[in-house]
């Protein structure tokens, strides 16, 4: 039997209600292990209220840039004019992508001194309200090092004041896909990640994705190419807690750990 252990991570607590409850079902009810909370949003006290009742479930500090849904914005913790829009919110994307004309943060003429503090304040924020929080993690990129070189060493410092861990995962630990983004069916999905464990080989594996449960607010959230927020994210909770799923990590002798164990 292979020496297999996978951590799957609930990312995005903080940006909704639907968002934390799904991430801490799919910890209490499903298969992942580590949770991780974004700091500049509104449901950030209500995750801290939840998740404080659960220390045995692992959570990360998600450093945010952005705010990429069209119906709900997220500001800075600090003064940050270079990198934010003329509303004062983070702009939608870090990188330009094909097809898609919002402005991106690289465009933009932004401060590195402005996102230091920024990451700190996150930190220092995250660490005051999620005492038990492991580690740190980047929202919409592997490892915010890849958006530029220098935010390798200021993350690293930050993490090292604070007693957190960097993210082992946007340093080197494979990822997993568990299941394509379509069909957004919890059996295509069930079936899809069911079998890639089956076949999974001796190692430390990371998956990652977005659970939530059904609400208007969910609903109504999303941007220009995925209005059907809702359904994905809805889904992927059905997957990570489905029976068949969690048969499959037992069956192959599947070592399910959080960041924490690493």
């Amino acid at each position: 039997m292979p020496d297999t252990r996978l951590i799957v991570r609930a990312d995005d607590a903080g940006s909704g209600w639907a968002s934390n409850i799904g991430c801490l079902r799919a910890c209490t009810d499903g298969v992942a292990r580590s949770v991780e909370v974004m700091m500049p949003c509104a449901w950030v006290n209500h995750a801290a209220l939840i998740f404080g009742e659960r220390p045995d479930i692992d959570i990360g500090i998600h450093l945010t840039l952005t705010s990429e849904w069209d119906a709900v914005k997220w500001r800075p913790l600090t003064a940050a004019k270079t990198i934010v829009d003329d509303t004062g919110a983070f702009l939608p994307l870090l990188t330009p992508r094909e097809g898609d004309a919002r402005r991106s943060l690289q465009e933009s003429d932004w401060s590195i001194d402005e996102i230091s503090r920024e990451f700190r304040a996150q930190i220092e924020l995250g660490v005051a309200m999620f005492p038990h929080a492991s580690h740190i993690s980047s929202h919409m990129i592997r490892h915010f090092k890849e958006f530029d070189p220098r935010l390798e060493e200021i993350v690293s410092d930050l993490c090292s004041e604070s007693g957190l861990k960097d993210d082992p995962f946007g340093h080197g630990l494979p990822r997993i896909e568990g299941y394509r983004k379509f069909p957004r069916s919890a059996e295509a999905r069930i079936s899809a990640f069911v079998a890639e464990l089956a076949g999974l080989a001796s190692g430390t594996y990371i998956f990652i994705d977005h659970p939530a449960v059904e609400s208007p607010e969910l609903a109504a959230s999303g941007h220009r190419g995925y209005e059907d927020v809702e359904q994905d994210r809805v889904t992927c909770l059905q997957t990570l807690s489905s029976a068949e799923l969690q048969e499959q990590v037992e069956q192959s002798g599947i070592q399910l750990i959080s960041y924490r164990d690493l």
